[in-house]
C-alpha cells in the first residue's frame, strides 16, 4: 500500500501552528523552513544535503544580523565568563531569554563549584601564611586578591541562579520600547560590548604575560632547583601555598591554572559590570532618542503616557539588575581602589629589574584606565535617566500637559543608577570622589616619600 501525506486539513492545521510559533519567536526562519519541509515533502534522502547546505549558509549569515537585544549582545561576555568558571547558565548561545536555565546538575555548575573550592583553599593557605609566617604588605595584598576572587566566584554563582529571570524581565521591557529603525542601531550595542570585552581581555593577557616575565626573572636570579627552570617558575608562582604543601610538578601546574583563572576572573568582574552598564544606558538612550525626535512636533497625552510607562519599566529593570549585581559592583570598586592605592605606594620604590618595571607601570596604568572607564560607563545610566529633562524643555507650550508635568517630576525626583550594595550610587559625583581620594593619597605619600630600592631576596 502506497504511503500518503495524510489528511490535507490536518496538514494545513499543522502548518498554521508552525506559522503562529514563528510569529512568537522572531528570527526562527531556519527552524520554520526545516519543519515545513518535513511536513509537506516526501522527497528522496539525497535532497537533504541541499537543505543542510542552505541551513548552514543561513546560519552563518544570521551571525551578522542583529536584532539589537541585550541577550544577543551579552552572549560573548557570558561565554568568556564560563571559560573562567563563572556564571554557569545554560542556553547562553540562544538569542532568546526563555532558553536560559540554571541547574545544579550541570557540567558548568560542577566546574564553577570546583574552581570556587580551589579559590577558597588557596585563600585559606595564604591566610595561614599571613598569620604564621610573614605579615607584610605583599602577603596582605595576595590574601586580598585571592579572598576577593573567592567572594567573586560565590557572587557570580548566586547571580547565575537569578540570571534567567533577570534576562526574561529585560527581554519583556525591550519588547515594549520603540523599535530600532536602522541596522546600524541594532548592531551598535553588540559591537560596543564586543570591543569592551576584546580590549579588556587583551590588556589582561598582556598584564599576565608581563607578570610571568617578572616571575621568571626572579626564578632565574634565585633558583630553588638550578637544573629545573620550569619547576622554579611554578614554585615561585605559588610559593605561599608550597610553604605548607610539598611541591610536585602536578601541584605546580594546578597552581598556575588557579593563578590564570583567578587573574582573568578578577578582570572579568569589571568587564561584566561595564557591559551591563552600557546595555542599560543604551536602553534609556533608545527611549530618549525616540522622545527627542517628536519633542518639537504635535504630541498627545497618550504619547507621553506611553513614554512615561516605558521609562518606569526601565527604572524597574535597573532596580532588578542592581539587586542582582550590586555585590559584584561593590567588589569591583573596592578592589580597584585598594589595588590602586597599593600600587601607588609601591611606585615610590625602585624596581629590581626592567621586567618588574614594565609589569608594574603597565599594571598600574591599566588599572587606573579600567577603573575610570568603569566609572564613566556606570554613571552613564544616571546621565541618560536625567536626559528627558532637557528634552521636555523642547516641547512647545501649547503641547504641554499634565501627563508631561507628572513625567518631568518623576524624572527629577528619581535617582536611577547602579549601586554598590546600596552604600553608594554610581553617578558622576562618585567618579570625582574616587579620583579625589586617589590624588589625596598620592599627595600624602609624596610628603613622606623616602626613596627605596627593592632587591631580590633569595
Amino acid at each position: 500500500m502506497a504511503r500518503t501525506t495524510g489528511d490535507p486539513a490536518k496538514r494545513y492545521k499543522c502548518i498554521a501552528r508552525i506559522k503562529f510559533w514563528r510569529r512568537s519567536r522572531v528570527g526562527s526562519d531556519i527552524t520554520l523552513g526545516v519543519l515545513k519541509y518535513k511536513v509537506t515533502s516526501r522527497q528522496p534522502q539525497h535532497f537533504q544535503f541541499a537543505k543542510i547546505k542552505s541551513f548552514m549558509h543561513r546560519a552563518l549569515k544570521d551571525d551578522y544580523n542583529y536584532s539589537g537585544s541585550f541577550q544577543e549582545a551579552i552572549k560573548p561576555v557570558l561565554i568568556i565568563a564560563q571559560i573562567f568558571a563563572l556564571m554557569p547558565v545554560r542556553g547562553i548561545g540562544s538569542k532568546f531569554a526563555e532558553d536560559l536555565t540554571f541547574a545544579w546538575s550541570s557540567f558548568r555548575t560542577y566546574y564553577a563549584l570546583a574552581m570556587m573550592i580551589l579559590f577558597g583553599i588557596t585563600a585559606g593557605y595564604i591566610v595561614a601564611f599571613l598569620t604564621n609566617v610573614s605579615f607584610d604588605f605583599d602577603s596582605v595584598e595576595t590574601m586580598t586578591f585571592y579572598g576577593s576572587i573567592f567572594i567573586i566566584s560565590i557572587s557570580f554563582l548566586q547571580l547565575a541562579r537569578r540570571w534567567p529571570a533577570i534576562a526574561q524581565e529585560w527581554q519583556a521591557v525591550e519588547a515594549k520600547l520603540p523599535p530600532l529603525r536602522l541596522a546600524k542601531e541594532r548592531r551598535s550595542l553588540a559591537h560596543h560590548i564586543k570591543m569592551i570585552t576584546l580590549v579588556a581581555t587583551t590588556c589582561s593577557l598582556v598584564e599576565h604575560l608581563l607578570s610571568m616575565t617578572s616571575t621568571i626573572t626572579f626564578a632565574v636570579a634565585c633558583p630553588r632547583w638550578p637544573a629545573h627552570p620550569i619547576d622554579n617558575f611554578l614554585y615561585f608562582n605559588f610559593s605561599t601555598v608550597f610553604h605548607f604543601v610539598e611541591y610536585t610538578t602536578f601541584l605546580g601546574l594546578l597552581g598556575k591554572v588557579i593563578n590564570v583563572l583567578s587573574t582573568f576572573a578578577w578582570n572579568f568582574n569589571d568587564i561584566f559590570v561595564m557591559a551591563v552598564s552600557v546595555a542599560l544606558a543604551s536602553r534609556f538612550r533608545q527611549l530618549n532618542d525616540y522622545m527627542q525626535r517628536a519633542a518639537r512636533t504635535a504630541t498627545t497625552v497618550e504619547y507621553w503616557m506611553h513614554c512615561r510607562i516605558n521609562f518606569r519599566n526601565l527604572c524597574k529593570l535597573c532596580q532588578v539588575v542592581d539587586d542582582g549585581i550590586s555585590a559584584i559592583t561593590l567588589l569591583c570598586f573596592s578592589n580597584n581602589l585598594y589595588f590602586i592605592c597599593g600600587k601607588i605606594l609601591k611606585s615610590m620604590q625602585t624596581k629590581p629589574s626592567a621586567s618588574h618595571t614594565m609589569y608594574f607601570w603597565f599594571s598600574l596604568s591599566y588599572l587606573l584606565g579600567r577603573t575610570l572607564i568603569l566609572s564613566l560607563y556606570s554613571s552613564s545610566i544616571n546621565d541618560e535617566s536625567k536626559r528627558p529633562l532637557r528634552i521636555f524643555r523642547m516641547v512647545p507650550r501649547k503641547y504641554w500637559c499634565d501627563e508631561l508635568k507628572r513625567f518631568s517630576e518623576e524624572v527629577h525626583m528619581d535617582t536611577v543608577a547602579l549601586t554598590g550594595m546600596k552604600f553608594f550610587s554610581l553617578t558622576r559625583g562618585v567618579v570625582i570622589s574616587v579620583a579625589g581620594t586617589i590624588v589625596t593619597y598620592e599627595l600624602i605619600l609624596l610628603q613622606f616619600n623616602k626613596e627605596e630600592t627593592t632587591a631580590f631576596t633569595c
